[in-house]
C-alpha cells in the first residue's frame, strides 16, 4: 500500500477552486425538458442573473485578492518597456479624461484606459495565471472592469461584481 501523496496546492489555487466552484453551485438550473440553449445563451442568462444575486464570500475574497494582485501588476509593469510605451502610446492618443491611467499622471477615454491598464498588467509577467486555461483573466477583466465602472460611476460592488463575472 502506497503512502498518501501530501497535497502540494497554493493557497492561491486553492481559492481559485472555491471561486470556481461557488459560481458553478450559483448558475441556475435548466428547466426538465425544455429545449437546451446552446453555450452563448446560457452564459448571457446567468450573467443578466448574477446581476442581482448575492455573491459568495468566498467568491468575493477571491475576487479581490485578484484585483489587488492585478493592480499591483499594474503599477509594476507601468515602469516596464511595453508599459512605458503604452502609456506613451495611449498618452498620444489624447480622449475625454474618462477614467485613470495607473502609473501615469493623466486619464483619458474608458477604452484607452482599459488597453494601457491592460497593457501594464500583462507587461511584467506577474498577473495572474489561470492553470486550466493557462489565461491572465486579471490583465483583461480588471483593466476593463475598472474603466467601465468609472466611466459609468459605478461603486465598489458593482466593481467586484464585473470583475468576478469576467
Amino acid at each position: 500500500m502506497h503512502a498518501p501523496r501530501p497535497l502540494n496546492v497554493s493557497r492561491r489555487r486553492l481559492l481559485q477552486g472555491v471561486g470556481a466552484a461557488a459560481l458553478a453551485l450559483a448558475a441556475p438550473p435548466l428547466r426538465a425538458g425544455a429545449q437546451q440553449p446552446g453555450v452563448t445563451a446560457r452564459l448571457a442568462q446567468y450573467i443578466v442573473a448574477a446581476r442581482t444575486r448575492p455573491l459568495p464570500d468566498a467568491v468575493v475574497l477571491t475576487c479581490k485578492h485578484h484585483i489587488l494582485d492585478t493592480f499591483a501588476a499594474m503599477v509594476s509593469g507601468s515602469r516596464l518597456r511595453p508599459g512605458v510605451l503604452a502609456l506613451k502610446y495611449v498618452q498620444s492618443l489624447g480622449g475625454t479624461p474618462q477614467a485613470t491611467v495607473i502609473g501615469a499622471d493623466y486619464r483619458t477615454t474608458a477604452i484607452n484606459a482599459g488597453l494601457a491598464n491592460g497593457m501594464c498588467a500583462h507587461g511584467d509577467e506577474t498577473d495572474d495565471f489561470e492553470a486550466t486555461t493557462k489565461a491572465h483573466p486579471g490583465c483583461s477583466t480588471v483593466p476593463s472592469a475598472f474603466a467601465a465602472a468609472e466611466l459609468a460611476g459605478g461603486s465598489g460592488q458593482d466593481f467586484i461584481r464585473a470583475v468576478t463575472l469576467g
